[in-house]
């Protein structure tokens, strides 16, 4: 067997730059014979880029050959004597390039923390301000599993199989078998890795955990923490100081050391797939990677959990016997009663708002009563759309084949896809008559208004990415709600998970429709999980919950299966039209969106292309296990000013399919004006 050169045999290190005009690129460097004994993978140098210029770069790589006519200049200094990240990191980070068809510049751009590619760090070694959940007091009380939730943790300590899915209903309390799992993984000398979908969350399940087990060695890692933030966390990891690291999906990138066990809570959440830019990525997926590569070091478990788990995640348990079921409240509390208002009955009763009458009684009777409500509408801003009634005419955004949200605490229309604002729009763009516009429809800003005004005595606040405006605000306003000084709680699906506050006894959903009429495969899925999911935030103390659904639909089947929260009947129905149509789990997804400012050319490149790789595949006598759909519009043609086609691809050859097609995809040559995106295993085909 022929060994592995030492660095010091290596002539040239591949270094990777970031540079603003040109992006973060690797361009290769000769080693100075001074620095062969020294240098390594992930190391920070200085090199010299162009004319008298130097620039911080990353070793990633060593080579003894360089193409012909490039004249490589020599590595100034090193600049850190301990490397950022390892051999094993980039092994990772290789994987998430070549599977979801991106490259190695572009997975570490994502990964590393944007300032260290400039010169002088040492500025940002200290945050300004730390986060307030992280002024957690840690608690004294002793929590003692029940009989139930003891059980499926000696099971679950038991299993052999590397991924387990942990299905409990809401409030069944899964989050104490995490800290039990957690307790023991700390005890062997290991850390965790603890996944969240949204940053709301993160902060709920890091005030927990350092109530359980005090903040010395808790950490955080998501969007929204600073540059000098992140500095500090990746530091402490590289050193080993942390061993409960927090974080949304970004988070699996992050150096944890000695890794034994990643928790990934509400893993159904499709907040954690990034769909732009790329890397198109999955955490779930990468975290599975991660665990794979770890295993050569002792292993590493991943605990996936749901009250709605994942049709994918539920099959493969199920199927593995490495599914686990919490089917009680935790202290046996009831689940809460759900009630069905069918608005167009209101309607025909003269009630044209947005609340029932029902809705409204209840809310006063809550408040009254010293309890606490939430209201969830999954929509941001404070309508649907804005239409002219002289013309008719929808006001849409002039880059995006949609229409504009209206903002009515900035008087401004907004598109949520490429953030095109017009502010103080009073009259029709087409007709130019004045006072003409008309908003439609609900969003989280226009159900706070109109709350304010029915209930004026009450304390009231809407909790959406909208609202937020300052750093800790979402923490401030969760525990604000906590502390019983907000009365209703108005937000999108952030409000819907996470939240454990016994006083709430009232969740009302506005318009339960609107999650299950979007044209796309898992959009059952999705609408059925919000309700449930939301429902559960309701009488999880001593005091029994209730739930409104507002429907224009009370003929939904899914809806009255989520008022139930009946998982397993709604799985045995996605699960026959999952199978009957090959969509996930019996195929493994590829969407090829092309696009184009010019509509024509962009058909024509999805039509050529779509042929091609049906030729391509019949040749390869692979037509029924690889199954190409389309091209045809997205559903969302125009975005961006860019018009757009879909090609879809169904594999159902796993690895050896998914090798096949990007082999193909790899090869393809665009002209200038065509754009092309590959999105495997989307959470969508909007």
């Amino acid at each position: 067997m022929q060994k592995t050169p030492k660095n010091q045999e290596y002539k040239y290190a591949l270094c990777l730059v970031d540079i603003k005009v040109l992006g973060t690129r690797t361009f290769s460097y000769l080693i100075p014979d001074d620095m062969k004994n020294d240098i390594k993978i992930g190391q920070p140098v200085m090199v010299p880029f162009g004319r008298g210029r130097k620039i911080k770069a990353y070793i990633v790589g060593f080579s003894n050959y360089l193409e012909e006519g490039i004249k490589a200049k020599y590595i100034d200094e090193i600049l850190d004597n301990d490397a950022m990240f390892d051999l094993e990191y980039l092994k990772m980070l290789e994987w998430v390039a070549n599977y979801y068809f991106s490259d190695l510049p572009t997975v570490l751009k994502t990964a590393l923390p944007e300032k260290f590619f400039q010169k002088n760090l040492k500025k940002y070694r200290k945050p300004n301000k730390e986060l307030k959940v992280l002024n957690t007091k840690k608690s004294k009380k002793q929590n003692i599993l029940t009989e139930e939730q003891q059980k499926i943790y000696e099971q679950i300590k038991k299993v052999n199989a590397k991924t387990s899915l942990l299905y409990g209903i809401t409030g069944s309390g899964k989050t104490e078998i995490y800290f039990k799992l957690i307790e023991d993984t700390i005890n062997d000398g290991k850390n965790v890795l603890f996944l969240a979908p949204e940053i709301a969350l993160v902060s709920q399940l890091t005030s927990r955990t350092i109530k359980r087990f005090g903040k010395n060695s808790v950490g955080i890692w998501h969007s929204s923490i600073s540059e000098a933030e992140k500095y500090k966390v990746w530091q402490k990891l590289r050193c080993d100081e942390i061993k409960i690291l927090f974080g949304a999906r970004s988070s699996v990138f992050a150096p944890i050391q000695n890794l034994g066990l990643i928790i990934i809570d509400e893993e159904n959440d499709p907040a954690y797939k990034q769909t732009m830019p790329a890397p198109r990525y999955s955490a779930i997926e990468v975290a599975k990677k991660l665990a794979e590569l770890n295993n050569e070091n002792g292993g590493t478990k991943i605990i996936l959990g749901s009250a709605t788990p994942d049709i994918k995640s539920y099959y493969e348990a199920k199927n593995s016997n490495s599914l686990f079921v919490l089917n009680q409240r935790y202290n046996n509390a009831a689940l809460p009663k759900v009630k069905i208002i069918d608005m167009r009955m209101e309607r025909g009763m003269g009630n044209n708002g947005i609340f029932s009458k029902y809705l409204i009684d209840e809310i006063k009777k809550t408040v009254k009563n010293k309890n606490q409500v939430i209201l969830l509408i999954n929509r941001r801003g404070f309508s649907s759309y804005t239409q002219c009634l002289e013309c008719s005419t929808v006001i849409e955004c002039p880059k995006c084949a949609i229409p504009l949200i209206y903002h009515s605490a900035t008087h401004s229309h907004r598109c949520h896809y490429c953030n095109y604002e017009i502010k103080n729009l009073t009259k029709c763009p087409k007709c130019e008559h004045e006072d003409t516009l008309e908003n439609f429809g609900t969003g989280t800003q226009r159900v706070e208004d109109i709350a304010g005004k029915i209930f004026p005595d009450m304390k009231i606040q809407r909790l959406d990415s909208d609202s937020l405006t300052k750093k800790n605000e979402h923490f401030e306003i969760l525990e604000a709600f906590s502390k019983g000084e907000i009365d209703i709680l108005i937000g999108t699906q952030m409000i819907a998970k996470g939240l454990d506050n016994p006083n709430v006894t009232l969740v009302g959903v506005i318009n339960a429709d609107l999650s299950f009429n979007l044209p796309d495969f898992r959009s059952s899925e999705r609408g059925f999980s919000l309700l449930c999911q939301v429902a559960g935030r309701s009488g999880r103390g001593e005091k029994e919950g209730k739930v409104i659904f507002q429907t224009f639909n009370n003929t939904n089947i899914f809806l009255d299966k989520a008022r139930e929260q009946d998982y397993e009947s709604f799985y045995e129905n996605e699960i026959e039209i999952r199978e009957a149509f090959d969509y996930p789990p019996f195929s493994k997804i590829i969407r090829i969106i092309l696009s184009s400012d010019n509509n024509f050319r962009a058909e024509k490149s999805a039509m050529e292309i779509s042929m091609r790789l049906k030729d391509w595949i019949d040749k390869l006598s692979l037509s029924e296990r690889l199954i190409v759909m389309g091209p045809a519009p997205c559903v969302l043609e125009k975005i961006r000013g860019e018009f757009r086609f879909n090609i879809i691809v169904k594999n159902k050859l796993d690895e050896k399919g998914h090798n096949t097609i990007l082999s193909f995809l790899r090869k393809i040559i665009l002209p200038n004006d065509i754009k092309m995106v590959i999105d495997v295993d989307p959470m969508d085909i909007l």
